[in-house]
């Protein structure tokens, strides 16, 4: 039984069978073997600490927990599928652009870094009010904690 979300595309979430000695079988031993309980895992490497009885409720009891205590927190971080689809294509439009006729691609990519600056200001701002972390933040960003905090404490109350 496994779990997925298009939004986070590189995790797939699955019960891991718990064999009589503590450890999580594989998938191509899960079925040769005796296993005892179900523990939530991910494709990822996360695997959440409880253990869950060898039934198809304790199986169901690893996705919920997979879906709450992993996919969740993902889920949140995770740009629609389709904004990042036309953020991809506009980027590509723009670079087209660029080799045809740089003037005009200079005039829209300042149009794009006006409002990108307000926007970015406003989703930090929202992350904090959330009471998202500084490293939250950051990791989101792709930099680090300090710098997130260093580019954006004017613009937010902490």
């Amino acid at each position: 039984m496994t779990f997925t979300c298009p939004d986070i595309p590189d995790h797939e979430g699955f019960a891991a069978p718990v064999l009589p000695t503590g450890e999580l079988a594989s998938s191509a031993s899960a079925f040769t073997r005796t296993f005892v309980g179900h523990q939530a895992a991910c494709s990822c490497g996360w695997v959440d600490r409880r253990r869950f009885p060898a039934t198809p409720e304790g199986a169901k009891e690893t996705e919920y927990q997979w879906w709450s205590r992993h996919a969740a927190s993902l889920i949140a971080a995770a740009p629609p599928g389709e904004l990042v689809i036309k953020s991809n294509l506009l980027c590509e439009r723009i670079v087209a652009l660029a080799a045809e006729r740089p003037l005009a691609a200079l005039t829209l990519l300042s149009q794009v870094e006006s409002w990108q600056r307000t926007l970015l200001d406003q989703a930090v701002a929202g992350a904090r009010e959330a009471s998202v972390s500084w490293a939250q933040i950051g990791e989101a960003m792709g930099i680090s904690k300090q710098s997130a905090h260093e580019r954006f404490r004017a613009h937010v109350s902490s």
